[in-house]
């Protein structure tokens, strides 16, 4: 009687089952790693346009608007109204760029090099009064119109 021994391993066809079922694993991993990569990216860009809205409102609220010893209006000439479209297109005055450390690179109508974000922001008077102002920041992402932040609060002229 002949004896038959049993082998001790894997057959050819399992390994390959096995090395299929892995690849398809690590494959799923790595789409999901560079998804988390990508959102993790555009967050920051997020959180840091939001950033530098708030940066721009806290700039503009800290600009004089106030009454002087004789109670006259005094107002910054920052503080002035904006031009029509001033949160809708870059325009000198109410906008400046900066590189992607939130530098400033300058103002103007056009972005000069090395520009990550454009940061414009408008000043309106709220019901016409010159006591009132309401005070908006936007922020973008070069060569894009798509806003990554806004910020929009209000500023007032107290009497002593």
């Amino acid at each position: 009687m002949s004896r038959i021994e049993s082998s001790s391993g894997f057959s050819l066809i399992e390994v390959m089952v096995a090395s299929a079922i892995l690849g398809c694993a690590v494959l799923s991993v790595a789409q999901l790693v560079a998804a988390a990569t990508g959102s993790t990216a555009g967050a920051r860009d997020v959180s840091e346009a939001t950033l530098l809205a708030w940066q721009k409102i806290d700039q503009l609220r800290s600009l004089a608007l106030s009454f002087d010893d004789a109670g006259q209006p005094v107002t910054d000439v920052s503080l002035q109204p904006s031009p029509a479209g001033a949160l809708s297109r870059d325009t000198a005055g109410s906008v400046d760029y900066l590189d992607a450390l939130s530098q400033p690179l300058g103002d103007g109508d056009r972005a000069p090099g090395g520009t990550h974000y454009r940061r414009r922001w408008a000043v309106a008077l709220s019901n016409g009064s010159p006591d009132l102002l309401i005070l908006r920041a936007r922020v973008l992402g070069v060569g894009r119109e798509q806003e990554l932040a806004s910020a929009v609060t209000t500023h007032v002229r107290r009497r002593p």
